[in-house]
């Protein structure tokens, strides 16, 4: 991403004299590097952030703005009176605008956003854009999530072999991290070795597809420090907007939480947030459920367990092994006599052995869809009727 910018810096300094020609290496910068592009161009010129669709839509409407402003003054218009018209009397994004050289402002804005070491955003900044994320995803009923990374023992990397290998192990570990996200993601240094990453428009199961690629890159990776073989792994955490909570403190809050889980559950691996959750109707559901074990890149076989009880959020079932807490599980449900079953994503969150080869196996729902979220609540409905009815008689 950085290099991206770094070339559209290039490009306004290249072509300042001619609007045209700037704006046609852009184009071909997006071609090449994809719609990211627009969403530089106008951070860099205007310091304001949109999401990739309407930074794109922008960009567009800017230079059909310019040809309009061109055609009905008849003479040219500089690009930068273009924008500074655009955000302020159609977008009314810009309040006051201020005037400065792009070279003055790209390297106040470095030191304001970016820690030195890692290359990454800034907390202050990384707490501006939350909110800002935050607001815009409410706006536009989006989904957005956060995943909050630590690197395992860390402390123990700087005792013994010196804080300088640990920086360059912490600046590593940043550089894979932003080769993996997006340009609209947000990945800034938290504090110490904590790295936390705002993912715009993403669900919790496209967040922690992504937690465990990176969770993965780092541990396959072998770090050359001084002729030695480092090794390196982190844990994460992951909180979604707006199924776990619509607050920014909150989402950091919930994220940070799993963090801890992950820690508590061996490291090396990526919680996500689920609260005690019992406050939800559960009831029995005896029944033989589907499940597949699913690591992201390889999908298991089928096979039948016997389910236990079920709620909106979570299922309970008998296992003849043991399933690792964390383990992400595809399940098919049958919830009706006939041939009526849902598919949902969830997380091994409970593991209690029964016997030597019995287990209870609790899940918690990652995602599910509305339609199968009502099939389940007329489920709870039709069992709380009939256990109604009976105890009546």
């Amino acid at each position: 991403m950085e290099l991206i910018r770094n070339a559209i810096i290039q490009c306004l300094y290249d072509h300042a004299g001619d609007d045209d020609k700037f704006i046609s290496e852009l184009d071909k910068l997006a071609l090449e590097h994809g719609s990211a592009v627009y969403i530089l161009v106008i951070n860099i010129l205007t310091h304001l952030s949109f999401a990739q669709r309407e930074a794109e839509k922008c960009w567009k409407e800017i230079v059909q703005h310019r040809t309009l402003m061109i055609e009905k003054m008849g003479r040219n218009v500089r690009l930068t009176t273009v924008i500074c018209d655009y955000f302020c009397s159609i977008h009314q994004s810009l309040k006051n605008p201020v005037m400065v050289e792009i070279h003055v402002f790209e390297k106040t804005i470095k030191n304001i956003k970016f820690d030195r070491l890692t290359g990454l955003h800034t907390r202050a900044y990384f707490e501006e854009s939350l909110n800002r994320e935050v607001g815009r995803a409410k706006r536009y009923q989006s989904d957005l999530s956060i995943l909050f990374f630590d690197l395992d023992d860390f402390k123990l990397i700087n005792d013994t072999y010196g804080h300088q290998a640990g920086d360059f192990l912490l600046e590593s570990v940043a550089g894979i991290i932003l080769k993996q996200i997006r340009a609209e993601d947000i990945a800034a240094r938290y504090g110490g070795e904590e790295i936390i990453i705002i993912l715009p428009e993403t669900g919790k199961v496209q967040a922690l597809i992504l937690g465990e690629r990176i969770r993965r890159k780092i541990s396959e990776h072998i770090f050359h420090y001084e002729g030695k073989e480092l090794r390196m792994t982190l844990s994460g955490g992951l909180a979604s907007l707006p199924i776990d909570t619509t607050s920014p403190s909150n989402l950091v809050k919930f994220a940070d939480a799993a963090l801890y889980r992950a820690k508590a559950d061996g490291k090396n691996n990526v919680a996500i947030f689920s609260e005690n959750k019992r406050r939800y109707v559960r009831m029995d559901f005896y029944s033989k459920i589907q499940i597949q074990q699913i690591d992201f890149e390889n999908i298991g076989n089928k096979f039948s367990v016997h389910a236990k009880n079920i709620s909106l959020t979570g299922i309970l079932f008998e296992s003849k092994t043991s399933i690792k807490i964390g383990t992400k599980i595809n399940l098919t449900i049958p919830l009706t006599e006939v041939d009526n079953t849902i598919q949902v994503i969830g997380t091994v969150v409970r593991v209690e052995a029964l016997d030597k080869d019995l287990y209870d196996i609790g899940i918690a729902f990652l995602e599910i869809a509305d339609s199968s979220k009502n099939e389940i609540s007329k489920y709870l409905l039709r069992k709380m009727a009939g256990d109604k009815k009976n105890s009546l008689t």
